[in-house]
This record gives structure tokens, C-alpha cells and sequence, in this order.
């Protein structure tokens, strides 16, 4: 029981800076969300007794080797999943006067975030995949965690994310891509950056 009142203490304390900074920044940074299949998407049901999640602080890392866009820049991420649904905050600055008004494709991957080496992070996480179902999976904001931000005039992004399922615990990363075209097309554009997301569960012991 103790165990349980400190995760609610916790989900609503979590809740409070989720929405707090929401309307601070409101018309400063880009909103994402997923329609909700039932509790926990495509993911599997989750139990509402669980949370889970992760959180980041620091450099971001880099995976170019001819970029310079992200070199130097700093990110805070942080997740939280309860009752089968998930809301990502990523905060991005320091970025290259060059960046100002692009776009750029950010994901949470598979695995873990290992600097100079962006295929360590893996595929992009999918609750299809996790499931097990056989591929071709859906990609979309149901199935996959998109974090794609715009960098304002000060050299800094963010971005709000709800999805309708939780991911499962485990070393994960969010992998920030090349604004640019991907070679061949219908591939994945050039990993840029990458910073690490180690999601977490906490469940009742009830």
C-alpha cells in the first residue's frame, strides 16, 4: 500500500509539471497526440495500478559525422505512462543559427542511445512490433512515439507528445533525423542525434 501511495503521489505530482509547463509555453512549442484504442493501444492493455517512466538531462550526442547542427546542443526529455497512455515533453536548445525554422523527424527507438554509432538505437519503438504481429506495421502516431519539432528563432525546440499506449521498460532513445530527403527514398533520413530515454516501471504490489 505504501508503495502504491507514493506512485499516485508521484503520477499527480508528474501531472501538475506536465500541464504547468504546457501553459507556459503555450504557442512556443509544437503538441502531438495519438487517438486512444482502448487501454494501451495496440501495445496490450496495461493495468491501471502500473506507471511507468524516464527522463533525461544533458548533452545530446552526436551521430554525424558531417553535421554540425546539434554539435554542443542540450536537451531535457521526460516520459510518464499510467492507465495504458503516455505523454513525452522533449525540450531541445543551443542549436546552430542554421537550424532556425526547420523541421526535424525525432522517434523513440527500440534501443539504447550510443554516440558515433546511431544503429545501436534500432528501429523506431512500434507496438506491432512489440506485439508481435507480422510486418508491414502501421506507422503513425497510434503505433510509434513522434517527437518531429520546429526550432525557433533562439536556437530551441519543443515538443509535447500524448500517445495511447505505454511503452514497455527498457533502454530506449530518442534519435533526432536529417531534415533533409532520404537516400533512397521511402527510407529513413540520416540519424543525427541521439539522447538516451531508460523507461521504468513501478507497479502496486497489491
Amino acid at each position: 500500500m505504501p508503495r502504491f501511495r507514493t506512485m499516485a503521489v508521484a503520477a499527480m505530482a508528474v501531472s501538475a509539471l506536465l500541464l504547468t509547463s504546457g501553459a507556459a509555453y503555450a504557442g512556443d512549442h509544437d503538441v502531438h497526440r495519438g487517438t486512444h484504442f482502448g487501454s494501451g493501444g495496440f501495445g496490450g492493455r496495461s493495468e491501471i495500478s502500473s506507471m511507468s517512466w524516464g527522463s533525461f538531462k544533458g548533452d545530446l550526442s552526436d551521430l554525424s559525422t558531417t553535421d554540425t547542427v546539434f554539435d554542443g546542443a542540450k536537451a531535457t526529455a521526460f516520459m510518464m505512462g499510467i492507465n495504458g497512455e503516455s505523454t513525452f515533453r522533449l525540450h531541445i536548445r543551443g542549436l546552430d543559427k542554421s537550424a532556425k525554422g526547420k523541421r526535424y523527424p525525432a522517434h523513440l527507438h527500440e534501443g539504447p542511445c550510443v554516440a558515433s554509432d546511431g544503429a545501436e538505437a534500432g528501429g523506431h519503438y512500434n507496438t506491432q512490433k512489440e506485439a508481435g504481429l507480422p510486418s508491414p506495421w502501421l506507422v503513425n502516431e497510434d503505433t510509434e512515439v513522434h517527437l518531429d519539432f520546429t526550432v525557433n528563432s533562439a536556437g530551441s525546440a519543443r515538443i509535447t507528445m500524448t500517445a495511447p499506449f505505454v511503452p514497455k521498460p527498457g533502454e530506449r532513445s530518442i534519435v533526432i533525423h536529417s531534415d533533409q530527403p532520404p537516400v533512397p527514398p521511402a527510407t529513413s533520413p540520416a540519424r543525427w542525434a541521439c539522447l538516451p530515454l531508460e523507461i521504468k516501471q513501478f507497479a502496486s504490489t497489491e
